[in-house]
């Protein structure tokens, strides 16, 4: 948790991440599942980033939305707990 605590944010990946989400239509905003190939595409163009970084992105976004899923059920944060190496 300290390794945590004193993390400092990338500024260039915040700016990444926001051109990335500047790039995406209110419907793709709302449902990233209708995001394509070709959406996938011309998202990375009107960020300037690679079709990677939107990958990577949308991969993140699902991954921190399964781990709240399991923070709203009844023994959500235990089961989080028992995965991290104390």
């Amino acid at each position: 948790m300290k390794a945590l605590k004193d993390m400092e944010p990338d500024d260039k990946e915040l700016t990444r991440v926001t051109a990335i989400i500047d790039s995406m239509t209110k419907e793709e905003r709302y449902n990233y599942l209708i995001i394509d190939g070709r959406r996938r595409k011309r998202i990375a163009l009107g960020s300037g980033t690679s079709v990677q970084d939107v990958n990577r992105l949308l991969k993140n976004y699902t991954e921190i939305k399964k781990m709240m899923k399991k923070f709203n059920q009844k023994d959500g944060i235990k089961s989080l707990m028992r995965n991290f190496p104390f």
